[in-house]
C-alpha cells in the first residue's frame, strides 16, 4: 500500500495557489453581511422567534423569484428556531413566517402561535401620503392610545406600508386556541367595510347584534379608517417583510420605525390582548351564553306546557311543520330603509302616517327578531311620535300573527306555502307611505326600491374613496385654487419663485404650486376681462357703370374681433345689402366668410369661436349652366346677341358686349 504525506494533497491540488488568504475571505464575508444588513435581519429573527425553553417548530423563510418560463413564484427554505439567527437562508430571504410550523408553513402544519399582525398599506392613502414612516407610525399609535387599546410590540416599515405586530407568549396550536386566536385577530381588524352590522346570523336564525359588539366595532373602525388595512393578512400562515431586506417595488429597505431599538420590544400576554380586542371577556361571554341558553329553555318549557294542556283538553295536536326560514338580511335592510324615510321626513313621520310607519317597521322587526306588541311599541313609539299605548293598540294584530307563526301555522298563496306574518312587498310599502321611487332614492332608502340598490361605478368608487378617507375632488380643486391665489399675491408683492416654493414647503411641491398658479391666473383672467365678440362690417368695392348698375361685392373681408367692453349700439353701421340688377339675377348662394379664431379662457381652455355668413337658401330659380346657343345671324361680338327670355346673363359677358358696342335682345 502506498502511503502519502498529508502535505502531498496540497501540492497535488492545482487550485491551491488560486485560493484567497483566510483573512481576505473573512473580509469579503463581512462586507457581504454588511451589504445585506445581516445585523437587522438577525435582530428581527431573534425578536420574532427567540430560541428559548418551550420553543418548538420551524420557521419558513421566503423570497420571490421567477421560474424557467419567466413566471413569478415563491421559493421557501425551512429553518428550525435554534438555527434561524445564524442561518445563511436568513441573508437570502425577504419574508419570514409569523408563526411556527412542523415543516413548511400551512394551516394544517401549525404548531405554535406567536403574534397578532396588522398589515396597513397607508403609503398610498390620502391622510398618510407623503409622510415619513415615523410620522405614519405616530398617527397609528395615537389612534390606538385614544381608543384605549394596547400598543404593538413593534412597527416595521416594509418599504411601502407598515406592519404592526403584537408579540405574545408561544401558544400550542390546539383547535380551541387556534379558533380563539383567529377570533381575536378578526375583532382586532374591526368590521368588514369599516361599518358595524346591526344584525348577526346564527345557527338558529338572525338576531340583533349586541350593543357591546357594535360599540367595539365602531372603535376599531375608527382606528383603521383610511389606513388601507389588509384584512386578508390575518391567517396563521401569513409571511411578512423581513427587516433589512430590499423592497424592489419602492427601492427602500425594510427597517424598524418603533420602538427605537429591537432591545426595547415588549411582549404582551395573550389573554390581555384578547380582553382588549374582544368585545367580551371569557367570563362575560360565559354569562351571556348562559343567559341565552336559559331564555331558550324557558321558551321551550312554555311551549311544551301549552302542548300538554292541549293534549289534556282533548285538543288534537298537529305535528309541527318545519318553520320557514326568513332571510334576516332582507328584512333588516327594510328596517333601516324605513328609518331612513323617517329621517328624511324630518325625524318624525307626518300626521296621518305615524301609525302606518310604526306598523310597517314592526312587521319588519318581527320578521328579523320576533318580539311582541309591547317591545315593538316601546322601541318605535319615540321615533313614530306616538305614545306607547297608542302604538301598541295598532300592533295587536301583528302580535297575534307572530304567535300563530311560532306555532307553525302557514298559509297558502297560489299553491305556495307562506308565513302568516304580514309581509308587504317593497312597492306596496311605498304606495302605502305615499312615496315614489325617487323619494326613496333621495332618502337613501335603497332597500325599498323594487330593483334593490343599484349604484353606478362612479357612485361605488366615490363610496370607496370616502371610506378610505380621500378628500372629494371639489375640496382638492378649491384648495389648489386658494394656494394659487396666495402664491400669485406673493409674486405680485415682488417675491421670487424660489422664495414662494420655500414658503409652501410641506404644503405643496413646486410642480403642483405652478399648476395652482396657472389655474388661479386663468380664473382671474376670465373673471376680470369679459370679452364681447363682434362681427366687423363687410367691406365692399362696388363697381358702377353707365346705366348705374352696381356689381356684387367681391372679396368678403368679414372677420371676428375680440374686444372688451359692451356691444355696439343698435344703430351702428352694418354691411350694405348687395344691389341686384334685373338682368344680373344671380342665385343667392351662401359663401364662406373668412374668420379669425379667438381662444378664450385659461391655458387649459379650448373654446374656439368662428363666424360664418348666412347660408339661407334663395327662392330665385337656379342659373343655367350654359346660355342658349347663339344664332348665325347674330354672331358676337360684332352682331347683336339673341338671348332667350328669362335667361340670366353673367356680368362679365354683359360688360364684354357693351365694350364691343353690341347689344342683347331677347
Amino acid at each position: 500500500m502506498l502511503h502519502l504525506a498529508a502535505s502531498s494533497f496540497v501540492r497535488l491540488d492545482a487550485y491551491a495557489p488560486m485560493l484567497l488568504p483566510q483573512a481576505e475571505q473573512d473580509r469579503l464575508a463581512e462586507q457581504f453581511r454588511a451589504r445585506v444588513n445581516a445585523g437587522a435581519r438577525a435582530a428581527h429573527a431573534r425578536t420574532l422567534h427567540p430560541d428559548l425553553a418551550g420553543t418548538t417548530g420551524k420557521v419558513s423563510l421566503m423570497r420571490a423569484s421567477k421560474n424557467a418560463d419567466g413566471e413569478d413564484r415563491w421559493e421557501t427554505r425551512v429553518v428550525s428556531v435554534g438555527e434561524l439567527a445564524t442561518s445563511d437562508a436568513l441573508l437570502w430571504a425577504t419574508h419570514i413566517s409569523m408563526q411556527r410550523f412542523y415543516g413548511a408553513r400551512g394551516s394544517t402544519s401549525l404548531v405554535q402561535l406567536r403574534s397578532l399582525v396588522a398589515d396597513v398599506d397607508c403609503h398610498d392613502q390620502a391622510e398618510f401620503r407623503g409622510l415619513a414612516p415615523e410620522e405614519m407610525a405616530g398617527i397609528l399609535i395615537e389612534r390606538l392610545r385614544s381608543a384605549g387599546k394596547p400598543l404593538p410590540s413593534y412597527i416595521l416599515y416594509s418599504g411601502r406600508g407598515l406592519h404592526l405586530v403584537w408579540l405574545h407568549q408561544p401558544l400550542m396550536a390546539t383547535p380551541g386556541i387556534v379558533r380563539r386566536h383567529r377570533s381575536v385577530q378578526r375583532h382586532m381588524h374591526g368590521p368588514k367595510g369599516g361599518k358595524p352590522s346591526a344584525t348577526v346570523r346564527t345557527a338558529s336564525g338572525t338576531r340583533l347584534q349586541d350593543p357591546e359588539v357594535i360599540a367595539h366595532e365602531e372603535t376599531m373602525a375608527a382606528v383603521w379608517r383610511g389606513t388601507g388595512l389588509d384584512r386578508g393578512a390575518s391567517d396563521p400562515a401569513r409571511v411578512l417583510r423581513l427587516a433589512g431586506s430590499y423592497n424592489a417595488k419602492s427601492g427602500q429597505v425594510a427597517r424598524l420605525v418603533w420602538p427605537a431599538s429591537w432591545t426595547d420590544v415588549q411582549e404582551h400576554d395573550f389573554e390581555d390582548l384578547a380582553a382588549s380586542f374582544m368585545p367580551f371577556t371569557r367570563e362575560q361571554m360565559a354569562c351571556l351564553k348562559a343567559e341565552r341558553q336559559a331564555s331558550y329553555e324557558q321558551r321551550e318549557r312554555a311551549r311544551q306546557e301549552r302542548r300538554a294542556e292541549q293534549e289534556a283538553a282533548g285538543i288534537p295536536v298537529e305535528v309541527e311543520k318545519p318553520r320557514r326560514r326568513i332571510s334576516g338580511g332582507y328584512w333588516a335592510g327594510i328596517v333601516d330603509a324605513l328609518d331612513a324615510i323617517r329621517v328624511w321626513w324630518g325625524g318624525t313621520p307626518p300626521e296621518g302616517k305615524r301609525e302606518l310607519w310604526g306598523f310597517l317597521s314592526a312587521c319588519a322587526i318581527a320578521q328579523v327578531e320576533g318580539g311582541d306588541a309591547a317591545t315593538w311599541a316601546s322601541r318605535l313609539c319615540g321615533p313614530a311620535g306616538l305614545t306607547e299605548g297608542e302604538l301598541q293598540t295598532s300592533l295587536g294584530a301583528l302580535d297575534r300573527k307572530l304567535r300563530r307563526h311560532e306555532a307553525g301555522e302557514t298559509r297558502d298563496h297560489d299553491g305556495t306555502e307562506r308565513s302568516v306574518i304580514y309581509g308587504y312587498s317593497k312597492a306596496r310599502m311605498l304606495v302605502l307611505l305615499g312615496l315614489s321611487e325617487d323619494d326613496a332614492r333621495a332618502a337613501g332608502a335603497g332597500a325599498l326600491l323594487p330593483g334593490g340598490v343599484a349604484r353606478s361605478e362612479r357612485e361605488r368608487s366615490a363610496s370607496r374613496r370616502a371610506e378610505a378617507g380621500v378628500q372629494p375632488r371639489a375640496i382638492t380643486v378649491s384648495a389648489r385654487l386658494s394656494d394659487g391665489r396666495e402664491a400669485l399675491a406673493m409674486q405680485a408683492a415682488g417675491k421670487a419663485m424660489r422664495e414662494i416654493v420655500a414658503l409652501f414647503h410641506g404644503r405643496r411641491g413646486e410642480t403642483s404650486l405652478r399648476r395652482a398658479m396657472a389655474e388661479a391666473s386663468a380664473e382671474t383672467t376670465v373673471e376680470t376681462l369679459p370679452e364681447t365678440v363682434v362681427a366687423a362690417p363687410v367691406e365692399t368695392v362696388p363697381e358702377a357703370w353707365e346705366d348705374q348698375s352696381v356689381s356684387i361685392p367681391h372679396g368678403s373681408t368679414a372677420t371676428i374681433v375680440a374686444m372688451p367692453g359692451a356691444l355696439p349700439p343698435s344703430g351702428a353701421e352694418t354691411a350694405p345689402e348687395p344691389f341686384h340688377h334685373p338682368l344680373l339675377d344671380l342665385p343667392d348662394t351662401g359663401f364662406e366668410v373668412s374668420t379669425r379664431s379667438v381662444r378664450l379662457g385659461g391655458p387649459y381652455s379650448g373654446r374656439i369661436i368662428s363666424v360664418k355668413a348666412d347660408t339661407t337658401p334663395s327662392t330665385r330659380p337656379p342659373m343655367q349652366a350654359f346660355p342658349a346657343p347663339r344664332s348665325e345671324a347674330d354672331p358676337l361680338p360684332n352682331g347683336p346677341a339673341t338671348v332667350a327670355a328669362g335667361v340670366p346673363v353673367p356680368a362679365f359677358l354683359l360688360r364684354a358686349v357693351r365694350a364691343a358696342g353690341g347689344r342683347l335682345s331677347p
